[in-house]
């Protein structure tokens, strides 16, 4: 308890400080009116259907009114099945085009418990993935609605970042205008249905899962230009 009472002040702290550069950013990309690039879109819907031992069959769509207020530029939403275990994997990834003129990707963090979804625990964790030596940061959550449990793994990506945190793609809203003139970002999203009292065992299947799509997106988003 000490020891979060001497560590409250610094999260004040940088909390404050994000606020301000979140403030001046606003202000200084509506003052400098930076032009951003025409750019396509990955082409999500080019992800294969079978991923190893994952196997998808169809792609599914959003409710009108959630895709109306989420507005990405283009999304792929599908169930893999593993045919070895029958485990599913929900996949959805969203892509945004610009976030000077949208708020960009909602946080299932946020979005999930607004339909009922009690949070049981969350953190961040490291996912090793090919082409990224350091690994990539993920948010764990494990969720409960009725008697049901799920896995939620997300994260964020560009062809020039990855991160976990919903307002690092604001901070870097101004520098990649001004180095890239784009803003584009993904929200990537994995669910995968609890079946025992522990998510080890969907925590093991995800990894392996991102293993094979990792690779798969960071050449889709690369390919935006």
């Amino acid at each position: 308890m000490a020891q979060s009472k001497l560590f409250a002040p610094a999260r004040i702290g940088l909390f404050a400080a994000a606020c301000l550069i979140l403030v001046f950013q606003a202000s200084a990309s509506r003052m400098l009116k930076i032009d951003e690039r025409k750019i396509g879109i990955p082409g999500l819907h080019a992800l294969p259907w079978q991923l190893g031992p994952w196997q998808a069959s169809a792609d599914q769509s959003l409710a009108p009114d959630v895709e109306a207020y989420l507005k990405p530029d283009e999304y792929i939403l599908r169930d893999y099945v593993n045919q070895s275990n029958g485990g599913t994997i929900d996949l959805f990834v969203a892509y945004f085009k610009s976030l000077q003129n949208t708020y960009g990707p909602h946080s299932p963090s946020v979005c999930l418990p607004g339909s009922g979804w009690l949070v049981s625990s969350s953190k961040v964790v490291n996912f090793a993935v090919p082409g990224s030596p350091g690994g990539i940061p993920v948010n764990q959550f494990t969720m409960e609605k009725s008697n049901q449990r799920i896995l939620v793994l997300y994260w964020y990506q560009n062809d020039r970042d990855i991160w976990a945190e919903e307002y690092h793609a604001k901070l870097r809203l101004l520098p990649d205008l001004i180095r890239y003139r784009r803003s584009d970002v993904s929200l990537v999203r994995l669910v995968a249905p609890l079946r025992g009292t522990t998510p080890d065992a969907e925590l093991a299947s995800c990894r392996q899962f991102t293993d094979r799509i990792f690779p798969l997106l960071a050449e889709r988003f690369a390919s935006v230009r």
